[in-house]
């Protein structure tokens, strides 16, 4: 049994998660690039509730040999591959690591460059974002962990209210997340619009609408057949339930930071290009978001 996991990436899900597994018993420690060994409160707001909980928190330079027996990854997913391998010093053996960021892709590299390690991947529709120094819980969701059968240092995530649960088929989960992401957040950042504009314009509506039979496409020749007939549904009805919500591309472009592009419609892409399914709209978007750019 896992009694302490790490979390890697301090930002708003990150936070978030370390609330989770101190609800669970799991004594979560928050890894920052840098620092000491140390403690900290994080103010968690939701529902018209508040709390705080304390965390452990520790530099990835102070971490021991062997100390992480159970690692969250949290971090941009374009950041992941070379945070994990910060980590790989202070990683037990067998130690399970659990992906839980934007795309696709990483989970494949990291399986590729360190085959011993004990991967999972995790998709999670809870929202949250810091104002200021309080973390807000704006949107309750679920968070699903797999693949294959059910682990035994799973069984603690199950015994709480924090709605997380197993998901053998973890692919279809991870797929299902990229193509909505694919769907939202490129035009969102393109146009520097919030969801729900996405819906109020009748050309941007026009545009999901295209994007999601390329989509539909690429998921069909995958032998998905719920993304292949279900692409375009649920992109839209993500768009409607968080209307007023700024995607994470969106938030990068605005804040001058490097985007995820490359492993949400950037892996799309290569997904049609490896099938042989023309994506032309989705393929335009990463040509125009897969560089800086000015937040102004």
């Amino acid at each position: 049994m896992i009694h302490r996991w790490h979390i890697l990436g301090a930002g708003a899900i990150g936070r978030l998660f370390a609330c989770k597994l101190q609800h669970l018993g799991l004594a979560p420690v928050l890894v920052l690039r840098e620092g000491a060994r140390g403690d900290t409160i994080i103010t968690r707001r939701w529902d018209e509730r508040e709390e705080s909980i304390p965390v452990t928190t520790v530099g990835v330079e102070a971490l021991e040999p062997g100390e992480i027996t159970g690692l969250l990854v949290t971090t941009k997913v374009n950041h992941a591959v070379a945070a994990v391998e910060a980590c790989l010093p202070a990683l037990a053996e067998g130690a399970p690591v659990i992906l839980l960021h934007n795309g696709m892709g990483v989970l494949e590299e990291l399986r590729r460059n360190h085959p011993t390690l004990s991967l999972y991947a995790g998709t999670t529709t809870d929202g949250a974002y810091r104002d200021g120094e309080v973390l807000v819980h704006a949107g309750l969701g679920e968070t699903d962990i797999g693949g294959g059968e059910v682990p035994d240092w799973f069984a603690p995530f199950e015994s709480g209210e924090e709605r997380v649960r197993w998901c053998e088929d973890i692919d279809a989960a991870l797929w299902k997340k990229l193509l909505i992401n694919c769907a939202i957040n490129p035009l969102t950042a393109l146009h520097r619009c919030r969801n729900g504009a996405l819906l109020d314009n009748p050309a941007l509506r026009a545009e999901v609408e295209l994007l999601c039979e390329e989509l539909a496409a690429v998921s069909a020749a995958r032998g998905n057949a719920r993304g292949a007939g279900c692409a375009l549904d649920w992109a839209l009805g993500v768009i409607q339930r968080t209307a007023d919500n700024q995607s994470s591309m969106l938030q990068d472009v605005l804040n001058g930071r490097e985007t995820e592009i490359r492993y949400i419609t950037g892996y799309l892409v290569s997904e049609a290009e490896r099938l042989g399914v023309p994506v032309p709209r989705n393929a335009a978007l990463l040509r125009q978001l897969d560089s800086p750019i000015p937040s102004h």
